[in-house]
């Protein structure tokens, strides 16, 4: 329910971005809401652009309502979300139980930030980018939206169900300017011998396919 209430939004006009969890290093482990087939699921990279290791990944498979198994890649994209600098929640209990667990002090800047890691640290940063591109594009939708932070991406070379696109690329994703077609695309679910596809696709520069 959770994740279909996240479709319903993206349905309404709302860019929902969602993070994917901290449950790696295993597969098949993205929670819901990150399963939402319209949000944009941010998985967590470190600073040096590997993949952290407790950021959950896809695929996400299920079974319909008719007993059929379907399969959709996530996360969509990922961002740096390993020690990363933020406001501290609380002046106690949050930074003392990292301390507990890490055996060190975990403040940085001052004594009200802390430096913690997980894929809601990386969330914020696709989030902010954004609420930025929709700035540049008022008149995009969500579906749009996404498809240009995934088009932009920088490609870190795992497996899609791993990093999706890659890790958010700002600048070169601002540097889109022309709406990117959106393609949706569905099969029986996970493709063995052979297997129908079956999908659209549809865009204001969309000419031929192929």
């Amino acid at each position: 329910p959770t994740s279909q209430t996240v479709d319903n939004a993206v349905d309404n006009g709302i860019v929902v971005v969602v993070a994917a969890g901290n449950r790696g290093p295993y597969l098949q482990t993205i929670g819901s809401p990150g399963t939402a087939r319209k949000a944009i699921t941010v998985g967590a990279t470190d600073k040096l652009d590997s993949m952290a290791y407790f950021s959950s990944k896809g695929p996400v498979i299920w079974k319909d309502k008719f007993g059929k198994i379907k399969s959709i890649i996530k996360p969509d994209i990922v961002a740096p979300g390993v020690y990363i600098c933020s406001a501290q929640a609380s002046q106690d209990q949050i930074w003392q139980a990292y301390k507990d667990y890490f055996g060190e002090d975990i403040h940085c800047y001052d004594n009200r930030h802390i430096s913690i890691s997980g894929t809601s640290m990386a969330t914020p940063h696709v989030a902010g980018a954004v609420a930025l591109f929709k700035q540049l594009h008022p008149d995009w939708t969500p579906e749009e939206i996404k498809r240009a932070f995934k088009s932009g991406a920088e490609d870190l070379g795992f497996q899609s169900y791993v990093q999706g696109d890659g890790r958010v690329d700002v600048l070169k994703t601002i540097q889109i300017s022309e709406k990117p077609p959106i393609a949706e695309i569905e099969t029986g679910g996970l493709i063995q011998d052979g297997e129908d596809i079956i999908g659209t696709a549809s865009g204001e520069g969309f000419v031929e396919y192929i």
